[in-house]
Order: structure tokens, then C-alpha cells, then sequence
């Protein structure tokens, strides 16, 4: 067995910045994660007893985990005022305090951005996202940070043990980009699975779970089936929906990509391997599966299934827009669609 160390990786935030945009508020919609641990509970609370929902589990690991309460359950939090700030600003939870950069715990430590969002730019020259990440890195309470480092120690000292044909994650990290630069992209890869997937998401009953994303001019929208037709579905601040439009929904009518686009998406997947959470998700379907298939080729399907993904999310895009064919600036777009959702996928390992 190998043992993890305290290693921490800020490869995937060098060279890039970040400025939280005026008016925007979209990571609000999504109901932060806030632990009894982090000195801003108390202080959320005696703001309002009622802005936080427990989490109902039995996992002893996560029996101290709450949400922030959202308007109806589906709008943004409780805490977000009419001008789209923060209304505890000094007392937010850690989660929103280190957006947009998710902390993995896995074989090390990584930190790497979620692109939900749109303030990301590239800066060479400066530290930007790196010395933030450093500087989260310190102020994370030392009871969580040890915690999550012990646990992930054990869960990942285990696999070797549990996993026939166990592979260490820097080397399927490797295999796995290799893979990515050399991926056959077009619609072609679209499988009946990944329409019947996505078709499900669009009808789920959870409100949660339908696609979302945030406009240029800073629309919040859902997209979401309901029938034979496809809604594009504005949501406000306080959970209210309003309809703006909607087309036949057309899963299997997909439209031609640019040389730019295939490009795009294959950086985009080139990125996405070099996350350790992408590992993390290999190592539990693995674990969790019920046929023999070996992980090397579970994390190339899942692989194939993301660009899959992205492809039909893509294709839904254009169809909005009314576009003929899906450019380098579409796939852009549909990152921003994607990515937040591919960020909450279950894992082995523990994220913040």
C-alpha cells in the first residue's frame, strides 16, 4: 500500500484569475454546504435560527453538514439581498467564502476552479488564483482540515486492497489525458445512454437537478422538459419561474461542429482528467460495480460520456440561440452549463 502525504497541488489554478462580477449572484442559486465546525455557524444562526436545513444522513462523517436555506427551494439563498450581495458578508460560509475553487481530498490535496462561472480570466503575471488557494489552505479550520486529510488517507490506503486492477492516480491521470488528446470527437459519440441520461435530467421532479445557467446579461435560466417541449425557464431571486421560451424537443436533430469547437472541447477534457476528482469518480464506479469491467476503460467511458454531454447540452444551446452550427464560442457557453453539474458528481474522496 502507499500512504498519502499533505501534499497540496495548485497546478490547475496557475495562471488564472478571478473577479466576482457585479449583479451576477448565480453561485447563490446552488445551497452551500455549511459544517458545525466553521466559526460562522453560530453567527448564521443568531442571524436567523431558520437559514440553515440539516442534512438528513445517517454517514456519522457528514451528521454535522447543513445547507443554506433557498427561497422555495429553488431560488437563490435566503441570505442574498435584491441587489444580488451577499446579506452576511462578514459571516458567510466557507464554501461561498473560497468560490469558485473546489478543494479535493484524495491521494494529496488539490485545488482546482469550478467554471459554473463567468469572472474567470487568464493572467500569467499574476499570482491570482494561486496565492487565493494558498491563502485558503491556512484559514481552513484546522479541525476540518485534518479530519478530511485522515479521511481520505484511509479511504485511499484502501484501494489497492479492494481493487484488483488498482492503478495509482497519477498514472491513470497520465493515461487518461493521453486518451483525451486523442479522443475522436463528433456526434457520432452520442450513445442512446447518454440521450436517455440527458432526457432524464431535463424531466427530473427535483428542481435542483435541472440544467442551469447564467447569461451574459446575467439571466439565472432552467432549462426543463415538460412534454414534448423544451423550456427555457427564467428564475428570479425570491424562487419565482416565468417561461420565455421553448422549442420541440429534438434530441437526435444535432448540428455540425468547427474545427474550433472539437479543439475546445478536447482542452476542455484534457482539464477535466488532470482533476483528482475525475479519478475519484473512476475509483467509486469501480468499486461499485456489478460487472467485471477493468477502471482503466470505466474512466475512458465516463470520459466519453462527458464529451458526450457536453455535445448534446451544446446542440440544446444552438437551438435556443438559432444557431446551424456549434462554434468554439458555443462550447464555451456549454462549460459554463456543464461544468458545475460534473463538479457534483459522487466521488471517492472527500470535496469542498
Amino acid at each position: 500500500m502507499f500512504d498519502i502525504t499533505t501534499e497540496i497541488d495548485y497546478s490547475l489554478l496557475e495562471g488564472m484569475d478571478f473577479t466576482c462580477l457585479e449583479g451576477c449572484g448565480f453561485c447563490c442559486t446552488f445551497p452551500a454546504e455549511v459544517r458545525e465546525c466553521e466559526p460562522g455557524f453560530n453567527a448564521i444562526l443568531e442571524i436567523d435560527r431558520n437559514g440553515l436545513k440539516k442534512w438528513d444522513t445517517d454517514d456519522p462523517y457528514f451528521c454535522n453538514v447543513h445547507t443554506m436555506k433557498q427561497h422555495k427551494d429553488r431560488g437563490a439563498c435566503i441570505f442574498l439581498r435584491e441587489d444580488r450581495r451577499c446579506g452576511i458578508y462578514s459571516v458567510r460560509s466557507l464554501l461561498c467564502r473560497i468560490f469558485p475553487i473546489k478543494i479535493f481530498f484524495g491521494h494529496r490535496v488539490q485545488l482546482y476552479t469550478s467554471q459554473v462561472c463567468r469572472g474567470f480570466s487568464q493572467d500569467r503575471k499574476s499570482g491570482g488564483l494561486r496565492s487565493t488557494g494558498e491563502g485558503i489552505m491556512e484559514q481552513l479550520p484546522v479541525q476540518m482540515k485534518e479530519e478530511m486529510i485522515l479521511k481520505a488517507r484511509e479511504m485511499y490506503n484502501s484501494l489497492p486492497g479492494k481493487l484488483a486492477d488498482y492503478i495509482h492516480p497519477d498514472i491513470l491521470q497520465a493515461e487518461l489525458f493521453e486518451r483525451a488528446s486523442k479522443i475522436d470527437i463528433s456526434n457520432a459519440m452520442i450513445s442512446e445512454k447518454n440521450r436517455g441520461d440527458f432526457t432524464s435530467q431535463l424531466s427530473s421532479e427535483e428542481f435542483i437537478d435541472l440544467p442551469t445557467y447564467l447569461t451574459e446579461d446575467m439571466q439565472w435560466l432552467v432549462f426543463r422538459l415538460n412534454g414534448g417541449l423544451l423550456e427555457r425557464i427564467r428564475l428570479e431571486r425570491t424562487g419565482e419561474i416565468e417561461t420565455i421560451d421553448s422549442l420541440e424537443y429534438a434530441c437526435s436533430s444535432l448540428k455540425p461542429l468547427s474545427v474550433g469547437a472539437v479543439n475546445a472541447l478536447r482542452e476542455y477534457l484534457e482539464l477535466i482528467v488532470q482533476r483528482d476528482h475525475f479519478a475519484g469518480v473512476a475509483y467509486l464506479r469501480a468499486l461499485e460495480q456489478e460487472q467485471k469491467v477493468l477502471l482503466i476503460d470505466l474512466a475512458t467511458a465516463y470520459l466519453n460520456d462527458i464529451a458526450a454531454s457536453i455535445l448534446l447540452r451544446a446542440n440544446m444551446l444552438a437551438a435556443f440561440g438559432g444557431y446551424d452550427i456549434i462554434d468554439t464560442d458555443m462550447i464555451r457557453e456549454t462549460i459554463i452549463l456543464s461544468d458545475g453539474y460534473l463538479a457534483t458528481e459522487p466521488s471517492y474522496g472527500l470535496i469542498l
